[in-house]
């Protein structure tokens, strides 16, 4: 996917502000948190969570935003040449009436933290000085971003970032000083402390020394290569809170590390049978889920994923002949999958049939001779 692709544009950049109810404005001033930035060069591109915008003579930063999970993001922009730099972003869990603030930094073209706590503690002292220079926090897309990242707990956030904090669009590679290659080619890794820490899929599909039956039913059901997953993890819905990680990082954060996670796990979801029966209230919400980051990706970015060898469909198709073919499923998740399929193929017009693909065609196993 090319980086033009990557370059997500939201609906509500170009929409006016709602308007707000009042006794919400006023508890959002007085409880909401701030965040200052200070000597950002007018024109650089800066958002928050679903909402991004060029920035102006006078911009400080932001006021009244609600408190939890946000995504703070920026890009460089030469005004001379109209040239945008690569994004990078940070997530930050804003306590209620916190204020955070960094520094832009000319060099680097990137947001500092080195602002003193005494310099913030005055900052705070002169918030109705600097109202005037802080924007309003985007309330009206408030609501989407819940959708899109409500299973991400703080916890659970402070151990997907980087070490460095930084989620950005562009990897910065390394040579790997351990490499054994031994026409001594360059062997590149991401830098140190730059990667997001994504919990890894096990390569192994099947339990030890499995039967040639058992090969047959694990390369057609994922279940037990999702159950190695949730025990890596340590609960079924810290799988859905990667899966909406994953997706933000790459949809806001143009991380495309985080585009193979996301299709990784909707692939690993779409795949099981038996753990359809075991869990059926993580795939309730992965149904949920996946239909809100379905409705929510720009059109032009959707086609993008979709042409990827028809990715999303061979999912979908795959999923829904294992509800509906699978034994014992709770009867809710057969309904909601059913009202998911028709919602999803009215929309996009895409049909769901189970025409068997190469992929998904049986493993046949050779045993020894006896």
């Amino acid at each position: 996917m090319s980086d033009k692709k990557l370059g997500v544009r939201f609906s509500e950049d170009v929409r006016q502000p709602a308007e707000m109810d009042q006794a919400l404005a006023r508890k959002l001033f007085d409880e909401g948190a701030v965040l200052i930035l200070k000597d950002v060069p007018p024109a650089t591109e800066f958002g928050i969570d679903t909402h991004s915008w060029n920035t102006g003579e006078k911009f400080l930063g932001v006021k009244m935003i609600p408190p939890g999970l946000h995504f703070i993001y920026y890009s460089a922009v030469n005004t001379k040449f109209r040239d945008t730099a690569p994004r990078s972003g940070i997530f930050h869990w804003f306590k209620k009436g916190e204020l955070i603030a960094f520094r832009w930094d000319a060099r680097t073209e990137t947001l500092v933290d080195d602002i003193s706590q005494q310099d913030k503690d005055n900052m705070k002292q002169d918030l109705k000085n600097l109202d005037h220079r802080l924007g309003a926090y985007p309330y009206q897309s408030y609501n989407k971003w819940l959708m899109l990242s409500s299973r991400i707990k703080k916890e659970k956030m402070e151990k997907l970032v980087p070490d460095e904090k930084i989620i950005s669009s562009v990897t910065e590679m390394v040579n790997n000083p351990q490499s054994t290659d031994p026409d001594n080619l360059p062997d590149l890794t991401p830098r140190p402390g730059t990667s997001i820490n994504y919990t890894q899929l096990s390569k192994h599909r099947c339990p030890p020394n499995p039967t040639a039956t058992e090969i047959t039913k694990h390369h057609m059901d994922r279940s037990y290569q999702l159950e190695l997953f949730i025990q890596e993890l340590g609960s079924a819905q810290d799988v859905l809170a990667e899966l909406q990680f994953s997706f933000l990082c790459f949809l806001v954060g143009q991380n495309y590390g985080s585009f193979e996670h996301w299709k990784a796990l909707v692939d690993l979801l779409c795949g099981c049978a038996d753990s359809l029966i075991r869990h059926p209230k993580l795939f309730q919400d992965f149904i949920t889920d996946l239909y809100f980051q379905m409705v929510e990706i720009p059109p032009d970015f959707f086609v993008d994923i979709v042409s990827q060898n028809n990715f999303l469909v061979r999912a979908l198709t795959n999923f829904f002949e294992n509800v509906r073919e699978t034994k014992e499923v709770d009867s809710v998740l057969k309904s909601k999958a059913q009202r998911f399929e028709n919602c999803v193929s009215k929309k996009f017009g895409w049909s769901f049939c189970d025409d068997a693909d190469e992929e998904n065609l049986p493993v046949v196993v050779e045993l020894p001779a006896a």
